[in-house]
Formats: C-alpha cells, structure tokens, sequence
C-alpha cells in the first residue's frame, strides 16, 4: 500500500486530495463537530494541511498529536508556526501548546489500508490504538484513497476499529466501527 500510494504523481495525488477535502467539509457529521484532533499529513498521505489551514480560518479549534513515550497526546494547534518536528521526523504540536482533552472531539485517524467494517492498519507503533483504547468514545475517522479500501483485512486484536471513511468519491459508514 506504500508503494501505491508513493506511485501518485502529484498531477493524480492534487485532484484526489481536493475531492477527500470538499466532501468533508460538505460532510453533515463534520459540520457539527465543535473541536478535530487531526494530524500533520506526510507527503505520501492524503493532504490535511488545507483542511488545517481552513479549520484555522474558520476559527475551529484543532488538537495535533504528540507523541510521548508510547502515548499519543493531542494538543491545540492555531497555526503551523506553532508546529515542530518531533518523533520519526513528524511535525507535532511544540511544547508550549495546550492539552486538548475533549471527549467526543471527532479524530481523524491515518493508516495505510482500511476495510469496510473499519478495521484499518496503521504504520505499526499503535499509538491510536492506545489512545482509543484510553478515550473510546471519540467518533472516529479515516481520509483514505479508494485503493486503500478493501472489502476485509487481517488485524489484531488490540486494533480499534473507525466509524467513517471519507475518500474522493464516497464516505463508508463502516457497521462495525468503533
């Protein structure tokens, strides 16, 4: 899946990462989310740098996480000067950011592949998994290509399931998510 997603060229990558972003913000469940934990999209993943960029615009709060130790913790982000790069060469919120600890903010989640039940398979450390397991009740979301979604992958059972994937041509309620 790596190497799939490293084959988009950019001229293929930019249509499909617009299309991701519009049917989000056009997304009911989005609309009503009061506060995002999102994360710093690496080159090779979809783009949340202008959905971050739009949620600063609009004045909507957003949490980047940290890694600490083996724990991801999510912090307040209001603009990319308040970014630094942190573990495994990642932009994470700098020191002097604020602990986000909201409930039911809506997270949305990285991985590399997702089924339609939303099991999904990150990059191996588990840190979403833990911090799910700790705050379980986040509704929980995935931006995906349409080639990271397969109708069933193997996973483990520490892995926590998604309720929702948004990719550029449909959002997947997954039955069994969460």
């Amino acid at each position: 899946m790596r190497l799939l997603r490293g084959r988009l060229s950019p001229e293929d990558k930019l249509p499909l990462d617009e299309q991701i972003a519009q049917r989000l913000w056009n997304w009911p469940e989005f609309q009503k989310a009061q506060v995002i934990y999102l994360y710093a999209s690496l080159k090779q993943e979809v783009d949340t740098w202008g959905i971050l960029e739009q949620l600063w615009i609009k004045k909507i709060p957003v949490a980047l996480p940290r890694v600490e130790g083996k724990l991801l913790q999510f912090f307040f982000v209001d603009n990319r000067g308040a970014l630094e790069t942190g573990t495994y060469g990642i932009l994470e919120p700098a020191k002097t950011c604020l602990p986000a600890q909201i409930p039911d903010a809506m997270v949305i989640i990285p991985g590399l592949v997702f089924s339609v039940s939303g099991d999904r398979i990150g990059y191996g450390g588990g840190y979403y998994d833990r911090f799910l397991e700790q705050e379980p009740e986040h509704p929980c979301v995935a931006l995906a290509y349409p080639f990271q979604i397969k109708n069933s992958i193997a996973t483990e059972k520490t892995d926590r399931r998604i309720q929702w994937i948004v990719t550029s041509d449909r959002i997947i309620e997954c039955p069994q998510g969460a």
